[in-house]
């Protein structure tokens, strides 16, 4: 795991590693970390609080990146 992996990790928790997870970066840099789960499970936040540190839809993997249209 180099730095910037750890760091985000800590940050995020698990939605850094999480398949489900959707790393929304905005025109200013900013990360958010959209819950795909929630689009169909109401259990599931939309944007959990972070650093999430236990999770029932948890699932390990790469999570995905989405860039807001410029």
């Amino acid at each position: 795991m180099d730095d910037e992996q750890a760091e985000a990790s800590a940050r995020a928790g698990l939605c850094a590693t999480c398949r489900h997870a959707a790393v929304i970066v905005s025109d200013r840099e900013a990360r958010f970390y959209r819950c795909e789960r929630s689009k169909t499970d109401p259990r599931f936040r939309r944007y959990p609080p972070l650093p999430v540190i236990a999770c029932l839809g948890y699932d390990e993997g790469a999570c995905t990146r989405s860039n807001p249209p410029d």
